[in-house]
């Protein structure tokens, strides 16, 4: 399994795509006003959506910081506090969603992980959205601001690994390796090729002196949360 994609489609495009433009204009944005919130149950997709078309026509990423919400406008970053921890992540709405009856937004799994939602599949959370201070980037406060240090080595890995994730962009791919990193998972490696013409970014843990040792990490590693299959390096 590689992931080199993004995103999601509804069942009826023409009228999500209806909803967002009605939300968009003029006295259709209540919603995205900064201060809104809301307090409900949130859910999650990932892998079985990754790579299609979200309702305003981007391509999901089950890492990507991202929710669906079914009154909020495209583009609005909100943030979602896990009210049984306290834990938040700030996203941005690209789809439409939830449609399931009870749930207020969808997350992506990426969000989703960063406030430890995934063993329960769902949380009461709290909704805000945040409004645009007009401040330069650097200015914007802590919220909308991640900083990670990178520590860069060249390696040679032999053997067997399990590649977790491929990308494109190089903030999922940070934000990925973030979370492996929170979850104490060692001997990874970031693994750049060219696919059809493409830069990608393949993460890869490992290697490891035999298949058995590798599958046992995989197996390992599905219960923090991840996916990914067993290769023989070059």
């Amino acid at each position: 399994m590689t992931i080199d994609g993004f995103a999601m489609i509804g069942k009826n495009t023409a009228a999500l795509v209806l909803t967002a433009v009605m939300l968009a204009m003029p006295g259709g944005d209540i919603y995205a006003q900064a201060g809104f919130t809301q307090t409900g149950v949130a859910s999650f997709y990932g892998k079985k959506f990754h790579g299609r078309k979200t309702a305003n026509g981007e391509r999901f990423s089950m890492w990507a910081m991202t929710a669906a919400h079914k009154t909020i406008p495209f583009n609005t970053k909100v943030r979602v506090t896990n009210l049984g921890n306290g834990k938040s992540v700030i996203v941005r709405i690209n789809d439409f969603g939830p449609h399931l009856k009870g749930r207020i937004i969808d997350l992506s799994r990426g969000a989703a992980a960063k406030i430890d939602m995934i063993k329960t599949g769902t949380a009461k959370v709290k909704v805000e959205v945040i409004g645009d201070d007009g401040k330069a980037d650097h200015e914007k406060s802590k919220g909308n601001v991640e900083f990670f240090r990178v520590d860069i080595a060249r390696a040679d890995i032999t053997g067997w690994g399990v590649q977790v994730a491929s990308f494109e962009k190089m903030d999922n791919l940070i934000l990925h390796l973030d979370r492996l990193k929170e979850h104490g998972i060692e001997n990874v490696h970031v693994q750049m090729a060219m696919v059809k013409g493409q830069r990608v970014h393949r993460i890869v843990v490992g290697g490891y002196e035999s298949e058995a040792a590798a599958k046992w990490k995989l197996k390992t590693m599905k219960e923090e949360g991840f996916d990914g299959f067993v290769f023989r390096i070059p």
